[in-house]
């Protein structure tokens, strides 16, 4: 991959200073600028503003930039510069997609340097009471871990143009279109920093994350929470060695290990059984590893502590001492709700607009598949010229990636978070053990679920959806199928027909984002104000009867 890059300017909003990041290195070097703010009168005005920077933003600010006719973007982020948290992980299938995808749209590297780590095989433990080599599943998928440093240079080391602005978005969202720090017009919307200024965009994408302050989605409160303790670390004790870590191959990578057989402790045992949590390995080199105690989906949360303690208990019980602590992670992944309201100008995407798993907590691969429509959408819209609408431009662009079937395939994940939030331990056990007895693309496609992933055509649409459920129930244990099945009734008459419609072709479909448009066409009764005007007979109600609704678009400036 080249290491060559155009000049581009990078801004600091709190300073009078314009910083300039020279070309084919990391260092910014200040130049001399006018004794003028920044953002004088007006702000400056982009085709594409990106709020975030993390893999969501930045992979659609590249796919953006390396397009033929690449916009004109400003990624917003006081955290621009800092390297990214979390440990990502991936199945290779998933991953290889992708590469493709983006390497067709000049995004390159996905493959080589935005992998740490492959894995050709993946392991799961369900079962308790039997020696380890009986209750080992072995999954027919690869796994990669990626590189964080690696996958942001794919995105970032490269001929591409974009502007930085290294400050936050002071606006607040309260509601739809109802917002602190935001003036909309037909054309743009603009919006203020926490560094004083403001910057104005044709298109404004948020994308910083799942508790968003700029957009807004419902059933927050019904969210799930997906809490993991982390560390990468160096091992030894008597359960390392010959190609092993306590239970876990070091040639493999663990997907989950659920069983709990291993804790002498009665009432730790209870907890674990109520509050359930599974060991996810990713072994490293040598003896360096990359443990994480997980809790798939609680609420309330698992505790962080309850967390470090199993995992630490866990190796314990396999002789496997932790000997240097390289890295922690703490792991909060809010999972479920709706996807965005419609009808809001601020495009979200990532974990913002819903795209979490939200049965499994899956994202980076989902995101990724999901950037391509947004790029391809929001191209679109730039190119209509004087034709574009910023309200009309956010809604074709929502509708492109949440088509109403796209919409009933997360409604069918929506249902089984639920499901899995509510069980035990034995339940889950017996859950993932009839999921991955399901033929390879059932599993991977509900894994997957979303456009541009393998095999999600098993699962886009109502009836792929319903010969999956039906061929998983012949799989799972009857106690855990039961439980299935009355959960299916219960959740519909408390959640009305969300799931009905995502796998029977009953009770319509799930509104679409142009049909929240459908206001600014609306004329009320005509027919009461035409005959207002012919009883009043003064001759002036013509001018004054609106029987198309006015053009109020410049005049929702601050609605606060």
């Amino acid at each position: 991959m080249s290491n060559e890059r155009k000049s581009k300017a990078i801004f600091r909003t709190n300073t009078d200073n314009i910083y300039h990041q020279t070309s084919n290195s990391h260092s910014y070097t200040k130049r001399s600028s006018p004794q003028t703010s920044l953002f004088s009168t007006p702000p400056p005005t982009y085709d594409v503003l990106i709020f975030g920077s993390g893999p969501t933003s930045l992979s659609l600010a590249s796919l953006l930039s390396s397009s033929p006719t690449p916009p004109k973007i400003a990624v917003i982020s006081k955290t621009y510069d800092d390297t990214w948290i979390p440990n990502y992980g991936s199945w290779v299938h998933e991953w290889y997609t992708l590469d493709e995808l983006y390497s067709s749209r000049g995004v390159q590297g996905l493959k080589t340097d935005g992998v740490d780590t492959t894995w050709d095989g993946t392991d799961c433990y369900f079962k308790e009471g039997i020696t380890d080599d009986e209750a080992r599943v072995e999954v027919g998928a690869g796994y990669v871990r990626l590189s964080r440093d690696g996958l942001k240079r794919c995105f970032t080391d490269k001929e591409i143009g974009w502007d930085v602005v290294r400050d936050n978005h002071a606006a607040k969202c309260t509601g739809l279109n109802v917002a602190k720090g935001i003036t909309v017009t037909k054309g743009y919307t603009e919006v203020e920093l926490e560094g004083g200024g403001k910057v104005r965009g044709r298109v404004v994408v948020d994308g910083t994350g799942a508790e968003s302050k700029l957009t807004v989605r419902d059933k927050r409160s019904e969210e799930g929470y997906q809490i993991a303790y982390g560390v990468e670390c160096e091992v030894e004790g008597e359960g390392v060695g010959g190609g092993k870590v306590g239970s876990y191959r070091t040639d493999r990578m663990t997907l989950f290990d659920y069983r709990c057989d291993w804790e002498e402790d009665e009432g730790k045992k209870s907890d674990m059984s109520n509050e359930p949590t599974f060991m996810y390995v990713m072994p490293l080199a040598d003896n360096k590893i990359f443990f994480e105690e997980t809790s798939l989906v609680a609420s309330p949360a698992v505790s962080f502590r309850a967390c470090k303690d199993r995992c630490t208990r866990r190796l314990a019980s396999m002789d496997v001492k932790i000997k240097k602590v390289i890295e922690e992670e703490f792991c909060y992944i809010p999972m479920g709700g709706d996807v965005t309201r419609p009808g809001q100008r601020i495009i979200p995407i990532g974990a913002a607009a819903g795209v979490v798993h939200p049965s499994t907590g899956y994202q980076v691969c989902r995101t990724l598949g999901c950037n391509l429509e947004y790029a391809d959408a929001i191209l679109k819209e730039l190119g209509r010229g004087e034709d574009f609408d910023a309200d009309l431009a956010s809604a074709r662009i929502n509708d492109a990636v949440w088509t109403k079937e796209a919409i009933k395939q997360r409604n069918f994940a929506v249902f089984g978070g639920d499901f899995l939030m509510k069980q035990k331990v034995e339940g889950l056990q017996g859950f993932f053990s009839g999921f991955f007895e399901l033929p390879f693309p059932m599993w991977a496609g509900f894994l997957a679920g979303m456009k541009n992933l393998p095999n999600n055509e098993k699962h886009e649409t109502w009836y792929a959806r319903l010969i999956f459920g039906v061929t998983f129930l012949t799989k799972l244990p009857p106690s855990v199928g039961l439980g299935l099945v009355s959960s299916i009734l219960t959740y519909t008459l408390k959640d009305g027909p969300n799931l009905i419609q995502s796998v029977t072709p009953l009770f319509g479909d799930p509104d679409s984002y142009m049909d929240a448009m459908k206001f600014r066409d609306a004329e009320g009764d005509v027919k009461a104000k035409m005959e207002a005007m012919e009883m009043c007979g003064c001759g002036d109600c013509e001018g004054r009867v609106e029987v198309d609704v006015p053009d109020t678009s410049n005049a929702l400036s601050n609605p606060l």
